[in-house]
């Protein structure tokens, strides 16, 4: 079983209790045994007063009180600065966000219109167009067709309707070849 000793060393105690009667005694004595205990050793040993005592507590709230608003006025520039710096970070951010914006607007129409272009495209193969305007001339689905045994030569008719063809087949081939490079860009930039 532990037992404990809850009291000061009888050395130590008769010390610090020799002390405190010692300062008590100086104390009421006043006068220069006073300053034996004191770290004032300029030699003045003049009482205060309360009104002297009460002076010096207002003065130094005073100071503190000073002190109190320097350091306020200080942390509040500080506060300031902080946000300007804040304030001009979130401005350049609102920035990108408004190029941004106008970035994804302009792909936005750019590509609702490739896809309207795309979709006529795709309206184009179901088209029926008459047989008369197909050059050259398709055969028949059934039909008997020989081929050819004498060379010909093409006649003005023949190139006439040639050169009535030509315009749309080099549209044709226009917008096919658009709708590829169309379909090239939406895989890129998708």
């Amino acid at each position: 079983m532990e037992t404990t000793n809850n009291f000061a060393s009888k050395g130590v105690g008769g010390t610090a209790l020799g002390l405190s009667i010692g300062a008590v005694a100086a104390e009421l004595l006043g006068g220069n045994l006073a300053n034996i205990f004191s770290n004032n050793r300029s030699g003045e040993s003049a009482p205060v007063s309360h009104t002297e005592a009460r002076l010096m507590a207002e003065n130094a709230e005073l100071k503190t009180e000073v002190k109190l608003r320097d350091s306020n006025i200080y942390t509040d520039s500080k506060i300031l600065e902080l946000y300007k710096y804040v304030d001009g970070k979130f401005s350049h951010v609102e920035n990108q966000l408004c190029e941004q914006r106008v970035y994804n607007a302009t792909n936005t129409a750019a590509i609702s219109c490739l896809q309207g272009q795309v979709a006529q495209l795709a309206a184009l193969t179901k088209v029926i167009i008459p047989i008369g305007n197909v050059c050259p001339q398709p055969m028949p689905q059934y039909n008997s067709w020989v081929v050819p045994t004498t060379p010909t030569t093409p006649t003005p008719a023949n190139i006439s309707g040639l050169c009535f063809c030509t315009p749309f087949l080099v549209l044709l081939n226009n917008l096919i070849i658009f709708s590829f490079i169309l379909i090239f860009l939406l895989i890129i930039f998708y």
